[in-house]
C-alpha cells in the first residue's frame, strides 16, 4: 500500500538510537540512584543527622527522583518508537514499534527486544511501503491534550481484522504534528461532540487520595519513633498505603489518557 506521508520523530528519522536511550537510560537510572542513596547516606553519617525520619524522607525523595527521570525517558523513546501513516487514499494508520518485539526472559530477553525494536526502525519504519503489523485508525472518540503529548482513544481495526477500542499516545515535538492533528480531528466520531459520559475517575482519585492520607498517617502514628498507636498498626496501615498508592496512579493514569 503506497504512502503519503510519514509521521515519525526526528531522532527517527535520522537513524534510532532506540537501544542507547532505553537501556543506557535504565543503566543510568539504577547507578544515580544508588548513588544518590549511598552518599547522601554517608554525608548525614558524617554530619550526625542520620536518624528513622531522614531515612524515609530520603527514601522517598530519591524514590520520587527516579520516577521522574524515568517517565521523561519513557516519553522520550516512545516518541520515537510510535509513527503514523497516511496512505494515498487517505486511510491513517499507527504502529508502535516496541509492541513489535516482547520483551520476555529477563534482562537479556528484554534487551533483545530493544536492539530488535531499534533494528526495525532504522532499516524498516520509515520506507515508503506500509509495514506488517500496523492497526488502522477508525474514527477517533477522544483527542485530549496533556502538558506533553496527546491522548488518543480510538477505534482501530487491528491487523488481524478485528476491531477494538484503544488508546495511542502522541508525544509532542514530532515534525509536522498540527498536520497529523488535523488528520486525527477529521476523524473524531460524533459522540465526541456530544456532552462527554460521566467520568468515575474524578471520585475514584478523590477517595484513594483520602484512603492514602488516612493510611499515612496510621503508619506515622504506629511507628516505634512515634509510638502513639500500637506497632502492630504499621505493617497493615503500610500494605493498604501501597493498595491505595496503586488505585490513585490507575486513576491518574486513567484520568490523564481520557478514558
Amino acid at each position: 500500500m503506497e504512502l503519503k506521508y510519514i509521521w515519525a520523530s526526528d531522532n527517527t528519522r535520522i537513524g534510532s538510537c532506540y537501544a542507547v536511550k532505553v537501556l543506557g537510560g535504565s543503566l543510568v537510572l539504577a547507578v544515580l540512584a544508588a548513588a544518590l542513596v549511598a552518599g547522601c547516606t554517608t554525608l548525614l553519617y558524617r554530619l550526625g543527622l542520620m536518624n528513622e525520619w531522614v531515612t524515609l524522607v530520603l527514601c522517598l525523595a530519591v524514590t520520587a527522583l527516579v520516577v521522574v527521570a524515568a517517565f521523561r525517558l519513557r516519553r522520550n523513546v516512545q516518541r520515537d518508537s510510535t509513527i503514523f501513516y497516511l496512505t494515498e487514499d487517505d486511510r491513517l494508520f499507527v504502529l508502535d514499534a516496541a509492541s513489535r518485539y516482547s520483551h520476555t526472559g529477563g534482562v537479556l530477553g528484554m534487551a533483545e527486544g530493544v536492539v530488535k525494536t531499534e533494528r526495525f526502525l532504522n532499516r524498516e519504519a520509515l520506507r515508503p511501503v506500509l509495514p506488517s503489523g500496523v492497526d488502522e485508525i477508525l474514527a477517533v472518540d477522544n483527542l485530549k491534550e496533556n502538558a506533553g503529548h496527546y491522548a488518543i482513544r480510538c477505534r482501530v481495526r487491528c491487523p488481524n481484522g478485528a476491531t477494538a477500542n484503544k488508546t495511542w499516545v502522541l508525544v509532542k515535538g514530532i515534525p509536522d504534528q498540527g498536520l497529523l492533528l488535523r488528520q486525527l480531528e477529521q476523524r473524531l466520531s460524533g459522540a465526541y461532540s456530544l456532552e462527554p459520559a460521566r467520568s468515575h475517575n474524578p471520585l475514584g482519585i478523590g477517595i484513594s487520595s483520602a484512603v492514602l492520607v488516612c493510611c499515612a498517617a496510621l503508619c506515622v502514628l504506629s511507628h516505634p519513633a512515634v509510638g502513639l498507636l500500637a506497632a502492630s498498626c504499621y505493617f497493615p496501615g503500610l500494605g493498604a498505603a501501597f493498595a491505595a498508592f496503586c488505585c490513585l496512579a490507575w486513576f491518574l493514569v486513567r484520568q490523564q489518557r481520557g478514558e
